[in-house]
């Protein structure tokens, strides 16, 4: 395998280029990663810091990966008018020796201004409607962009997209020279295959982000339910997870309690957490928790039994016994010492 090929990736990245994204362009409102504040990339159903890997034949060598990496999100210009982009990084991941080559970095996956699409690749990433799925209309913008990036060097005799199965493709009947795309129904490229008199590779996804909101359970730091103070700690465990697919044990929580009636700040995680339910009296009581990531919030409750210890009044009496009672059996045991000590005396 030559070394060009390795950096070709995909293949036909060459054909991809297209005029208008070699215009200077002004990069203004941005979607950075951002741990668990991290936002959805406007238009399109990734968040920067994602992954998702495919499966190449015919261009790389056995036993490796290609890694799309997302890196980020911006409102930008390319001539075209502001549009909302995608961009990331393109990697080459030899199994065998865990190895990882940065071979495209910041590529615009994608730029989306509700009339024009355009790519500085093939289209991994394509935008969605506002309820996250792929649409004809935009389908049918993805594969027109497609078409004319390749008519310097294929006119394709036919072309068709399918929305009902999130496809499109091109073939000619004259040399059987034909191109599919597959597409997950929220815009992820899911296979390819091409089959060009100068060649090309298949492309299968292998693996893409969960997107799940955090797994978590909490309770005191004992596990027993049943407290005799107001104040006391609780204990929370959350799940690993890589919801994002980068091959890396998810860590950016933030957590938030409900305390009365009032929520306290987002904070991060701590393994014990200090929890005061005021002043209440006997009785169950709910405690509220909320833990987010970057792909959104989970809500869990647990019910807390208060029961108040045993008090000492300030007479020295302990709580609970009428002071009647007490003092009677006081005075009837004086009496019997008394008694008992005058007999003594007698004798």
């Amino acid at each position: 395998m030559k070394k060009s090929n390795k950096y070709i990736l995909i293949g036909i990245t060459s054909l991809i280029l297209i005029c208008p994204f070699l215009i200077s362009i002004t990069k203004a409102q941005e979607w950075p990663y951002d741990g668990a504040d991290t936002s959805i990339i406007p238009d399109f159903s990734v968040y920067p810091s994602e992954w998702y890997v495919y499966n190449i034949t015919g261009l790389l060598p056995p036993n490796h990966l290609l890694i799309a990496e997302i890196l980020k999100g911006n409102i930008t210009d390319l001539g075209l008018g502001n549009g909302t982009c995608v961009w990331g990084n393109f990697w080459t991941w030899n199994l065998t020796s865990g190895e990882k080559i940065n071979t495209m970095p910041d590529t615009l996956y994608a730029f989306w201004n509700e009339t024009y699409y355009g790519s500085q690749n093939i289209p991994f990433i394509i935008p969605v409607e506002d309820n996250g799925i792929l649409s004809l209309p935009i389908m049918s913008n993805v594969s027109d962009f497609f078409e004319n990036a390749l008519m310097s060097t294929v006119i394709w005799e036919n072309k068709q997209v399918f929305p009902n199965i999130y496809s499109f493709a091109y073939w000619n009947t004259s040399n059987g020279a034909y191109f599919h795309f597959n597409y997950t129904d929220d815009g992820i490229l899911s296979q390819w295959e091409p089959h060009l008199i100068s060649g090309g590779g298949n492309l299968t996804l292998h693996s893409q982000p969960a997107q799940l909101p955090p797994v978590f359970s909490f309770s005191t730091d004992d596990d027993i339910l049943t407290i005799n103070s107001t104040n006391f700690k609780i204990a929370t465990t959350i799940t690993d997870a890589d919801n994002n697919n980068d091959g890396v044990t998810d860590t950016d929580y933030l957590f938030r309690v409900l305390n009365g009636s009032t929520w306290t700040d987002w904070a991060a995680p701590t393994s014990l957490l200090d929890l005061d339910l005021g002043s209440v009296a006997t009785g169950n009581y709910t405690v509220t928790m909320e833990v987010k990531n970057m792909y959104g919030v989970t809500q869990e409750q647990i019910t807390i039994e208060y029961i108040p210890p045993a008090v000492v009044n300030d007479g020295g009496f302990v709580s609970g016994y009428p002071i009647f009672i007490v003092s009677m059996v006081a005075i009837l045991g004086i009496i019997v010492i008394t008694y008992r000590n005058r007999k003594k005396l007698k004798i």
